[in-house]
């Protein structure tokens, strides 16, 4: 009898163990992996294999893992690109709205047939305001694309988000408050979200919406200028966007456009939702820089971290502020020779924000070394992903 429940256990821990063995070397998990996380491992295979596997596998990986994310102590180092002191801030309230899954392709804005986008092409068509084109993501996947906007952490290693300040923390250091403003569709829970939750944990005030759709974050927005006065503010705002399944929309947007495809829905509730915000900073603050992108694009239909389709990676950028030293050409500046606006640059166009200068050695390298983190952990040029397509 013992001999006979030996042989099964004996072969779900060979199939658990290649299992991993694949996970370590040949996802995008692999770095988490190395670092001795493994929950992130176990979560795939709780949602993919039979009931025994899964859960000897949560066995094995609740014993064997170290939460490399949940340590919420303050960072003490700069990166090495910063340079000190910081000068005084000319922004009195910089929001930074990350969309979800959206691809360029699909604005209006940027030229598609839907009038998917009105709004933002209004907003960010004004002075001061610029739609800036052929943009594209650090990563396919938001767990590793929001990392490298909001910290120094790069597609080769994640060792910056450990042992440099973050985007969050520099703000704090320059006498900002900030804030993480999210849906409820993005609460910072579960594997997926635990390496920018690393960072959205060092915010002085995290909260997250109650409705799923992404229009009720300007009420958010309201009420946190509302009730705090606080001289200087960075705000974070992450939206749901146009995530599978593309639910993010209500009727507005069906009798607005009525023949469109549910993801070309999506992408209009993120323009009425980029309009409430705006609506709500332009009534607090006359001395503002809004800055809307999103983490990475998307294969229609299809999703994304999948594969090297280059829909994923395409992204919009829009950009206005009230300061005359922070303009299209501002912006412009940090597009590399290749003719892209790298996600990779996000970081430094928010230190130059927050009143942090960057070293122009450090800075060029970067932009001349246009690379994406792909959904199998490589890493590729961005030109050489593009060209394929």
């Amino acid at each position: 009898m013992k001999f006979k429940l030996f042989i099964p256990i004996t072969i779900y821990v060979l199939i658990l163990s290649y299992l991993i063995y694949c996970l370590v070397n040949y996802t995008a998990l692999t770095p988490d992996i190395k670092r001795g996380f493994y929950k992130a491992s176990d979560s795939i295979i709780r949602k993919s294999y039979p009931a025994v596997l899964a859960n000897l596998a949560y066995i094995l990986t609740s014993y064997a893992s170290t939460d490399i994310y949940s340590d919420t102590h303050e960072i003490e180092k700069f990166n090495q690109a910063v340079i000190l002191p910081p000068n005084k801030p000319d922004n009195d309230l910089i929001v930074f709205i990350m969309g979800e899954s959206s691809l360029v392709s699909r604005y209006s804005a940027y030229g598609y047939h839907q009038q998917t986008t009105p709004f933002m092409t209004n907003i960010f068509s004004q002075n001061g305001g610029c739609i800036i084109p052929n943009s594209h993501s650090a990563a396919a996947l938001t767990r590793d694309s929001i990392p490298m906007t909001l910290s120094f952490n790069v597609p080769e290693s994640n060792d910056n988000l450990f042992d440099n300040k973050s985007i969050i923390e520099m703000a704090k250091f320059n006498h900002y408050k900030t804030y993480w403003l999210a849906s409820a569709g993005q609460r910072i829970q579960g594997t997926f979200n635990t390496k920018y939750g690393f960072i959205a944990r060092k915010s002085d005030v995290i909260t997250f919406s109650e409705d799923l759709l992404d229009i009720s974050l300007s009420q958010l927005l309201e009420d946190t200028l509302q009730k705090d006065n606080s001289p200087k503010k960075f705000i974070f705002v992450h939206l749901r966007g146009s995530h599978q399944p593309y639910k993010g929309y209500d009727e507005v947007d069906k009798l607005a456009l009525p023949d469109a495809e549910a993801y070309d829905l999506t992408i209009h509730h993120t323009d009425r939702t980029i309009k409430a915000l705006y609506d709500v900073i332009n009534k607090h603050s006359n001395n503002y820089t809004i800055i809307y992108t999103s983490d990475h694009g998307e294969i229609v239909n299809v999703g994304h971290g999948i594969g090297d389709n280059i829909d994923q990676f395409l992204i919009p950028f829009m950009f206005i502020s009230t300061n005359q030293r922070y303009n299209c050409q501002f912006i412009e500046s940090f597009r590399g020779p290749n003719g892209y606006l790298s996600g990779l640059m996000n970081k430094y166009i928010l230190s130059n924000l927050l009143g942090y200068e960057i070293d122009l050695a450090i800075l060029n390298k970067e932009k001349n070394n246009d690379r994406v983190f792909m959904p199998n952990s490589s890493v590729m040029p961005f030109l050489e992903v593009l060209n394929k397509h």
